[in-house]
């Protein structure tokens, strides 16, 4: 038998089938006991396993966990691979995860927690919580050898509803190489860091800063989310990992969800790994492009990224999802009025587009148009930049997440395409 013929019997081998929220009717998430009442046949099931399992062969990643559900049954539940490679620690139900801008969507929630209790507004101005943001400019020119540039006035100041569908003007460094420059030399990151800082004095410093584009001129992908995340601080006065964990996390059973792990928690993160061109799968050093990715169990945990600091497992973010397929209802509580989902997942970015498709709050919503992998419309999604991924198909009535820890992962397109295309079959076959 060749290597990697041994190896993918070892894969099979080391499958965990975990079972957390997949026993517990308490949770709100149950295991399927008959998956042929819901027309799903294992078989087709089974193919997602090949999917990871040749994932991981192939060195797209260590490790993997997916979860799907329809009409709140689990129907598939499995980890594979290794949370940490090199000392063969193995995938467990408990697997925690960097969920990077997966985060948005809960902070997103966590803010229509405040407009529902009248602490906030989504047409109010981010300057009436942080005045710095008054008389917002938009970057003109720029120099790249000495990073001096020169701006002109914004059209309007920027909305809470702005920061919370990417139509604000703020950008992200890694996607803009003139935001990129400002922002370094004014000490602003664009991920989660282990730094001693604070979001709030940051996003101070980011108000001062010219924005990428005019407000509401486009989808403008950015740090929107960290000045939403401070908004939360200054309009519930409380830490925004207490007031996320208070609104969101604790009401749904979200008991392993963290910006920063726990000691007892720290033996449960993933690795990080890097694809690299020659096919090989590496383990990051702590300190890696700039960023550390020790930042969930290591240094100061002052820094709570709304747009990108949350530490998660796929059990504990089903859970969310399927409080927005019930229309902000989980397990006999009303975490989220109706009205609040429903402004979530619809439209809110009018003639604008983010490629085919729409946007509402905190969700990227499906059209006609930027249908593929046997979508529905309307189906609500979004990513996370170190490999993880969920959606929401409210016609199939089923949520579905997969989570591995690869920055950069060059076959993360090919990953989800494939995963979302299998599941999609296995429901309508």
């Amino acid at each position: 038998m060749n290597s990697k013929l041994k190896y993918f019997a070892f894969v099979f081998a080391t499958l965990f089938v975990l079972s957390g929220c997949s026993q517990k009717a308490s949770n709100g998430l149950v295991a399927a006991s008959n998956l042929k009442k819901l027309g799903v046949e294992e078989a087709n099931l089974d193919r997602i396993d090949s999917l990871i399992a040749t994932g991981l062969v192939n060195n797209w990643m260590a490790g993997a966990t997916a979860l799907v559900a329809v009409n709140g049954k689990v129907i598939y539940d499995k980890g594979f691979g290794f949370r940490d490679r090199e000392t063969k620690a193995l995938i467990r139900p408990t697997t925690e995860f960097r969920i990077a801008s997966m985060t948005k969507p809960i902070i997103t929630a966590a803010a229509m927690k405040l407009v529902e209790e009248g602490k906030l507004k989504l047409d109010d101005k981010v300057s009436k919580y942080i005045p710095e943001f008054a008389n917002p400019q938009v970057l003109l020119s720029f120099n790249e050898k000495d990073t001096t540039y020169s701006t002109v006035n914004a059209g309007k100041e920027i909305t809470i509803k702005d920061l919370m569908t990417h139509t604000s003007g703020i950008g992200y460094g890694f996607a803009d190489k003139r935001l990129a420059a400002i922002y370094k030399k004014n000490g602003i990151p664009d991920l989660a860091v282990a730094d001693s800082i604070f979001i709030l004095n940051k996003v101070k410093t980011l108000a001062k800063l010219p924005l990428g584009v005019q407000p509401e001129s486009q989808f403008f992908y950015g740090l929107g989310i960290d000045v939403l995340g401070a908004v939360i601080e200054c309009a519930s006065d409380k830490k925004l990992d207490v007031y996320v964990t208070e609104s969101i996390l604790k009401p749904l059973g979200m008991l392993d969800t963290y910006f920063f792990l726990p000691i007892e928690k720290t033996t449960r993160l993933a690795v990080m790994y890097g694809e690299t061109s020659t096919g090989r799968l590496e383990r990051l050093p702590v300190i890696s492009q700039g960023y550390n990715v020790n930042f969930p169990i290591a240094g100061a945990k002052t820094y709570f990224s709304g747009g990108s600091g949350l530490t998660s497992n796929v059990e504990d973010y089903a859970k969310f999802l399927q409080m927005i397929l019930n229309n902000g209802s989980f397990a006999g509580k009303q975490i989220l009025k109706p009205e609040s989902v429903k402004e979530m997942t619809t439209n809110q970015i009018g003639d604008l587009n983010v490629g085919k498709n729409k946007f509402g709050l905190g969700f990227e919503i499906a059209t006609i148009d930027g249908l593929k992998n046997g979508a529905k419309v309307g189906k609500l999604g979004w990513t996370g930049a170190f490999n993880t991924m969920f959606w929401i198909d409210p016609e199939r009535k089923s949520i579905a997440v997969l989570m591995t820890q690869v920055y950069p992962a060059i076959h993360k397109k090919q990953l989800f395409n494939q995963f979302e295309q299998l599941v999609n079959d296995a429901l309508d076959r």
